[in-house]
């Protein structure tokens, strides 16, 4: 992840060194030595950075040195930052607009020559330096401690092997027997099928595969089976004689040198009167290439022959065309308990059992579903004697527990295996809490505004962030999918496991705090870039909230009246802000206005769910920076700031179910870098030239995705609407068009927009849908109303039965009685 940070540096030097003028040096004039030598350090170090985090969780010194050098690259980003935003300011048109932007053309050095900005040149130029002295303190600590090229004992992918206690194996038994079921049906194709079992490190893949390949079922019908442990990295030759040896040991050691080619042509031969089942356990190759020869070779066995492979990527399973891909889901609690309570209780006496179950029952449900926690954990509690130890291990968060690094060493594995830039993504995973919906697109923005989606083609970063998503999502980093009609993912959840391990690969750079009622938080022991703020109340003012001063991100969660002044202070100590969320607040504008003052390194500004919030202030419009404005479900929205048109780096403007939101301004026409636009109503008629019309879409030509917009006005203007120029909207995957009005036809609203034949338009009659909407309520209504009229019926008709028995008891008894007395 460093290293991804620092290529991420070196691209902002690049662009300063080679994109900008010369003359703008002049701000950091004296300085462009230490900067060079900054460069060089940083390229040198990148080179190392990957190795080095591979170590950091099993080196304690390492870990530090990490954290240092992550500490002085972010304070290195947030210079260079400041610098670019200085010459931005200076070098746009005073009038704010996009459309106008330009560069100056009178020298760089008068620009800075005055007041203020002598004191803004001085400072970046100290700090600049300052960090040039923190960056050659580390290189010296690496040389003096060795720290990159001392051995240490690397997290491995272990090899498996067929032999296992079958006993031992639980909770997989219905999935055993529908792949048994597939491996006996005999199956004439020429082709070799493969069944493929894909699922998240721990979850049991190869447990089911041990299972599968020891069933007696299995070893009957296959005149050979053979387990292969095809980890990475993936070696053809070895695997090869792997095989080989196993077939015909005379034959592997008949060969004087075992090549692929030799090896491979002696298994076509023998395989010709072998009907086979082979077992690739844990394969992690995506190449064609690797496969290719193996696959040529397996195609001399006899019919019947299959291949059972494991794999945490569906990548693999699309590599291999399996006809039959078993994702293995997650175990139930009872499961996990059984498997946990195998291991806990070994030795144990029933009376020991039964005094622990409990606790025991309720350590199994944080498992989540794998099996190798389970397994683990319950390993552990073999050595804890008492009801007091076990409730420390319930109590104790797995991630900040002693045996964390035992139960994340399957997903540390899968980790390692992603490239540097997706693996920094996944660990900003951390700032969402558990079980959180996570909208992909505004996962994306995040990353954006992290930098962490960095290419040459500016236009591109969305689709690099989608990219990296896609690819986590195959690796069962995320779950629970929502998708829109044409399959596109719209969001997700992470398994808390995954959510666990993502906290302890960021501990101390990401933290949620909760402030309840009468308190205050004091962070100043942890490096905190990242901190999720969930205040129950503003009256408790957290004014003891230290070292904040170099937060990236801040997510600020409330439902409780906000205090300005507490915002405010919040704000104007965390300059550096990326990230700015506010979550459920209860906003007015001016408390917003007046805390966007000094945040000129913003990214992202999300106000979501977010009530008393009547306006956009126009000081959002000053974040020069600004690349993604999230405003979803902002009830009380009534109107966007004027000047949105200053916005010239915005990328994202997300307005959903903002249903009171009537004006949109006209200057978003100029906002030609948006690549997403959610949301939005635009004018269809001759109206006022100060609001959004659909014919201002004419220059955003970079909108990619959904595009939902509303049509407002009693009739349409065709000459407005053609001028929206829908047929260079290339990156557009899908448009809806809700008309508003019964006046105008959708036919017309076709042929006026003229979109190309590529593009899926949906138009929506508004009203019609209103109706319709309506009246299945009102339908639904009487239905439930109706449903409760039966069932207070049928309430009265028990009660009155009810009593009817009563009474008839009580004259029993009373006629019991009265006999008895006679």
């Amino acid at each position: 992840m460093a290293e991804a940070i620092v290529s991420a540096i070196l691209e902002q030097m690049t662009a300063i060194t080679i994109d900008k003028a010369i003359e703008a040096w002049s701000l950091v004039q004296g300085s462009e030595k230490e900067v060079k030598r900054l460069e060089t350090y940083f390229k040198a170090l990148r080179l190392e950075l990957e190795d080095a985090e591979e170590k950091e969780y099993e080196d304690k010194r390492v870990k530090h040195w990490l954290d240092k050098f992550r500490d002085v690259s972010y304070d290195m980003e947030d210079v260079l930052d400041e610098w670019e935003t200085a010459v931005q300011q200076l070098q746009t048109d005073p009038s704010g607009s996009a459309s106008v932007r330009k560069w100056k053309v009178c020298p760089f050095v008068s620009c800075f020559s005055s007041g203020s900005q002598v004191v803004r040149r001085y400072n970046i130029a100290t700090k600049i330096k300052e960090i040039k002295e923190e960056v050659d303190e580390i290189v010296r600590d690496k040389v003096r401690f060795e720290l990159i090229k001392r051995k240490i004992k690397q997290p491995r992918r272990p090899e498996t092997t067929s032999f296992v206690d079958v006993s031992e194996l639980i909770g997989r038994d219905a999935m055993k027997e529908e792949i048994i079921s597939i491996l006996l049906c005999d199956d004439k194709c020429r082709n070799v099928p493969t069944i493929t079992l894909v699922g998240m490190g721990g979850i049991g893949k190869t447990a089911l595969a041990q299972l599968i390949y020891n069933d007696h079922r299995i070893q009957t019908h296959f005149s050979k089976t053979i387990w292969v442990c095809a980890s990475d990295p993936f070696d053809q030759t070895q695997i090869a004689s792997a095989i080989l040896g196993d077939l015909d040991p005379d034959s592997l050691i008949s060969l004087k040198k075992t090549t692929l080619q030799s090896a491979l042509s002696k298994i076509s031969e023998k395989l010709t009167t072998e009907k086979f089942l082979f077992v690739f356990d844990d394969v992690w190759t995506e190449r064609d290439q690797d496969w290719e020869p193996l696959k040529v070779a397996f195609k001399y066995g006899m019919p019947g022959s299959c291949i059972l492979v494991t794999t945490r990527k569906e990548s693999v399973a699309r590599r291999m065309k399996s006809p039959h891909v078993v994702p293995l889901q997650l175990l139930s609690e009872e499961m996990c308990w059984l498997i946990l309570s195998q291991k806990a209780f070994s030795g144990r006496s029933q009376a020991s059992r039964e005094i622990l179950e409990d606790i025991g029952r309720e350590i199994a449900n944080k498992c989540q579903g794998l099996p190798l926690a389970a397994k683990t954990i319950g390993g552990l509690l073999q050595d804890k004697q008492g009801r007091e130890e076990w409730q420390n291990v319930l109590n104790n968060v797995i991630w900040k527990s002693s045996f964390a690094h035992e139960i994340f060493s399957p997903l540390l594995l899968s980790y390692y295996d992603l490239p540097s830039p997706v693996r920094q993504c996944l660990s900003y995973c951390a700032i969402f809490p558990n079980s959180f919906t996570i909208y992909k697109d505004e996962l994306v923005q995040c990353w954006m505004a992290q930098g962490y989606l960095n290419s040459d083609d500016n236009g591109r970063r969305e689709l690099i962030g989608e990219d990296y998503f896609k690819y986590l999502a195959t690796r069962s980093f995320f779950q629970d999918f929502e998708k829109d009609t044409s399959g596109s993912i719209i969001s997700c959840k992470m398994h808390d496991m995954v959510h666990e391990f993502v906290q302890f690969l960021t501990e101390h750079r990401f933290v949620t705090e909760e402030v309840p009622r009468n308190s205050t938080l004091d962070i100043s022991s942890k490096r905190v870039r990242h901190l999720r703020l969930v205040i129950q109340s503003w009256d408790s003012s957290p004014l003891s909230i230290c070292r904040i001063e170099k937060l990236r991100s801040l997510v600020v969660v409330s439902d409780d009246e906000t205090s300005g002044d507490v915002l405010q202070d919040l704000l104007s100590r965390s300059k550096l802000l990326r990230f700015l969320e506010f979550d459920s607040l209860h906003l007015r504008p001016e408390q917003v206005a007046d805390g966007m003052k000094n945040l000129i390194h913003l990214r992202y500004l999300s106000l979501i769910s977010c009530s008393g919030l009547e306006n956009l202030p126009e000081s959002v419009c000053e974040l020069i920076n600004l690349q993604s404005l999230n405003l979803r479900d902002c009830w009380d929205l009534r109107k966007l700031a004027v000047g949105m048109g200053k916005l010239i780096n915005l990328r994202y403007l997300c307005i959903k179910e903002c249903p009171l939101l009537s004006y949109y301004p006209k200057g978003i026409r100029h906002l030609t870098s948006l690549t997403r636009l959610s949301g939005i109503k635009v004018r269809v008629d001759q109206s006022d030239g100060n609001e959004f019309r659909i014919g201002d879409l004419e220059n955003l030509d970079l909108l990619g995705g959904n595009l939902c917009v509303e049509l407002i006005g009693d009739e349409l203007n065709w000459a407005e609407a053609n001028r929206a120029k829908l047929h260079n909207k290339i990156h557009l995957k899908r448009t809806d068009i809700w008309i508003c009005s019964l006046n105008i036809k959708k036919e017309e609203v076709l042929k006026a927009l003229n979109p190309p034949s590529t593009l899926l338009v949906e138009l929506f009659d508004y009203q019609k849908w209103l109706d319709f909407d309506c009246a299945r309520f009102t339908r639904k209504m009487m239905q439930e109303k109706k449903t409760e009229m039966k069932i207070i019926e049928k309430t009265r008709i028990a009660l009155c039965v009810q009593k009817a028995a009563l009474q008839f008891i009580a004259e029993c008894s009373s006629g019991s009685r009265k006999s008895t007395s006679d």
